[in-house]
């Protein structure tokens, strides 16, 4: 690991296993059970092994500790239900290892075969002999380490087909020899050097390849070599001409379309290499359009209505589609873009580069990112969203590259057709995209990871999913309305965490779905921070179950998921009751809160149970500042209402702030909320400007429709 003043020198195996397990699986969360067993052999864990993790753990962090001025420095934090590195990908050789190789795999299926060459010897050249070759030498033997090893092969294979592509067979003979010398057992980099030697007149000694590989393969595993190379063979011996050198690079010609092209086979929606129809659905006229291959970024956006649906007639159901799309436009045109084509679900739109618009990927990128986050609102501040309306799903894919742009001087500069490969590839991502998400391709990936989020999808498809994005400089969508609550309750939490003292927010507004939004914008906020501090959350179902925003709470913090057995969800809650309470404290509050995380709670009185909970939350805010943020409030029952003021009542000294989101008919019920909480602020949200949102919920919800 290294600095701008050099390497860091790190500490004994413990600590340099951990910080390279943490490595591997940069900017995830790696759980402490998992950790623990890269760390020591199995079989060999010490009953102190956690203890001397934690040591291992508070050394790194001081390492790592980042100097002044230093922004893009790691982060070692302590993330339920283990730990994680947070660091920018470039910091990483690994992770632009993989960045490079994906560049370099993606400019070689597209044929730009000079590229992909350039793209695949920077990521090799990364690489200064084998990974972790200290802890390799130490014993340590990790299916990641395996998994790396057989990565960076299959790239210096990828590497030697784009040089062989390139008429470099010369230049990299002797390396191919030895690369099939030390892996034998691979059949694609001998079918390279058969190539190769036979590109250099070596035809006998190309054949003697395939003798030493069938050989080896029927010795050691009792197997033929496989179709491509035996196929390989014999063109070698027929001398067929597909074997020849390719012809020497020449500067291409400029693009123009042709006058005349024959239609494309089979239906195509948004066109391709044929010709585009005219503005009237007629067959064009020749010279009538102006149209060029163009740099672009695309978005398309599918949208579904569910079973929620199946009672509205035709013309009901073709106008909440109409609806949808045509708030899908206008987000386009905010972020610059034009839609160009619907048919029937579908929507198309593209962001051609100009001047003083910014990049046209990351415009795309956020107008889909804007699109799904309209349609969609968070069940709790913390759960996955939810679609605004049941039923109603969306999936939208971007590519970026070159597009065949076409415009009619007689449509009066109306909407343009847009066509060519971008198009295509962009509808088979469309077509794999999970409902809710954005999926982008590799190039739009790399010109936007600077203020978008991602998340790599399974090895071999060159597909990356939007996680988040950062605000961009000009938004100035609902988000920005928000702005003045948003640094109002920013403040009072500044306040909790300077004088130590419980705050309520209560945020009242009509709307769940404006609630939800901001009250989620506020955890983003927080977590982003530059203060620790822990957000924790939960939503009221109903009055029936007073206990399940606390559950909620507790589980949250403990690190307990849904996949936990009774075994790990009592280990996880004991653990964390003593670190926050210590033994003794522990031995009492540990028999009341065990109920709030098992699957069956009891039919006792809920009161032990509630201030046991209460107890616990302000010895975990003394620890490291909470903010408990609680929606549907309104919801709750007399008990759950008490809970959440005596919480802060009780403990004076906590540092704790409490985020209650309730409709305003909750003042109707407690005129006097919050009685007994001495630093608390009430914001009542006005509704925003925009009435897209309500012009969506009044086409679905008809009189003749069960959706609402």
């Amino acid at each position: 690991m290294e600095r701008g003043t050099g390497p860091v020198p790190l500490g004994g195996t413990r600590q340099r296993a951990a910080l390279a397990y943490l490595l591997l699986h940069a900017n995830e969360v790696v759980p402490t059970r998992r950790l623990l067993s890269a760390v020591w052999p199995a079989g060999r864990v010490p009953g102190t092994a956690r203890k001397i993790l934690q040591n291992a753990i508070w050394r790194l962090r001081r390492t790592l500790a980042a100097p002044p001025g230093d922004t893009d420095a790691p982060e070692l934090l302590t993330q339920a239900p283990g730990y994680m590195v947070r660091v920018p990908p470039e910091r990483v050789d690994l992770m632009r290892f993989e960045r490079l190789a994906q560049q370099g795999r993606s400019a070689l299926l597209s044929g730009d075969t000079s590229r992909a060459r350039g793209a695949l010897r920077d990521a090799l050249a990364l690489w200064r002999g084998p990974a972790l070759a200290d802890l390799v030498e130490e014993g340590t033997a990790w299916p990641e380490l395996t998994a790396l090893e057989q990565k960076r092969l299959d790239v210096m294979e990828d590497r030697f087909e784009s040089e062989l592509l390139c008429g470099e067979h010369l230049s990299v003979l002797s390396e191919l020899d030895a690369f099939v010398q030390a892996e034998p057992l691979r059949e694609r980099a001998p079918r390279q050097l058969m190539l190769a030697l036979y590109r250099c007149g070596r035809q006998a000694d190309a054949l003697d390849v395939y003798t030493r590989i069938r050989t080896a393969l029927g010795e050691g595993l009792g197997l033929e070599p496989g179709r491509e190379i035996q196929q390989l063979q014999q063109d070698i011996l027929a001398q067929d001409s597909r074997l020849d050198p390719p012809a020497p690079p020449r500067r291409a010609a400029p693009i123009a379309a042709p006058d005349v092209t024959p239609e494309p086979s089979g239906p195509r929606i948004y066109g391709g290499p044929g010709r585009p129809p005219g503005p009237d659905g007629a067959a064009h006229r020749s010279g009538e359009e102006q149209g060029a291959y163009r740099p672009a970024g695309v978005l398309m956006l599918r949208f579904g209505l569910g079973e929620e649906f199946d009672d509205l007639q035709g013309g009901a159901i073709d106008q909440v589609l109409d609806t949808v799309c045509e708030l899908a436009r206008e987000e386009m045109e905010k972020s610059g873009g034009c839609a160009t084509t619907s048919v029937g679900s579908v929507l198309l739109g593209v962001f051609e580069d100009a001047p003083g618009r910014g990049d046209s990927a990351e415009r795309a990128v956020r107008a889909g990112i804007a699109i799904r986050d309209f349609l969609s609102l968070p069940t709790s501040p913390l759960a996955p969203s939810s679609p605004v309306i049941r039923g109603l799903s969306m999936h939208a894919a971007v590519t970026t590259g070159t597009a065949y742009v076409c415009r009619w001087p007689s449509a009066g500069g109306g909407r343009p057709w847009v066509g060519g490969e971008l198009i295509d590839m962009c509808g088979a991502m469309l077509d794999s995209t999970p409902s809710g998400e954005v999926h982008v391709c590799d190039e739009t990936r790399r010109r936007t990871e600077g203020g978008i989020d991602y998340h790599r999808l399974p090895a071999g498809t060159p597909t990356w999913r939007v996680r988040g994005a950062e605000p961009a400089a000009d938004d100035d969508g609902p988000r920005a309305e928000r702005d003045s609550e948003l640094d109002l309750m920013t403040g009072f939490l500044g306040r909790v965490r300077r004088h130590s003292t419980p705050h309520l927010i209560t945020v009242l507004d009509h709307s769940d779905v404006s609630r939800a939004r901001l009250l989620k914008e506020f955890h983003r906020v927080v977590d982003s921070g530059p203060d620790l501090v822990r957000v924790l959350g939960g939503t009221v179902d109903g009055p029936d179950d007073v206990l399940s925003v606390p559950a909620a709470m507790l589980a949250d913090y403990c690190g307990i998921t849904g996949q936990d057995g009774p075994g790990p969800t009592r280990l996880k809650l004991t653990t964390a009751v003593h670190e926050v309470t210590g033994p003794e404290r522990a031995a009492e509050l540990l028999p009341l809160l065990r109920p709030l995380v098992t699957p069956v709670r009891g039919d006792g009185e809920p009161w032990p149970v509630l201030h046991a909970w209460r107890r616990f939350m302000a010895e975990a805010a003394r620890s490291t500042p909470l903010v408990l943020v609680c929606d549907d409030l309104h919801r709750a029952d007399d008990v759950l209402l008490d809970t959440v003021e005596q919480l802060c009542a009780e403990h004076p000294d906590a540092p704790l702030l409490v985020v209650a989101g309730a409709r305003n008919d909750l003042l109707g019920r407690r005129p006097g909320w919050p009685r007994s909480v001495r630093h608390t602020m009430t914001l009542r949200l006005a509704p925003l400007a925009d009435d897209a949102l309500d012009r969506l919920l009044r086409s679905a919800f008809r009189p003749d429709s069960s959706a609402a």
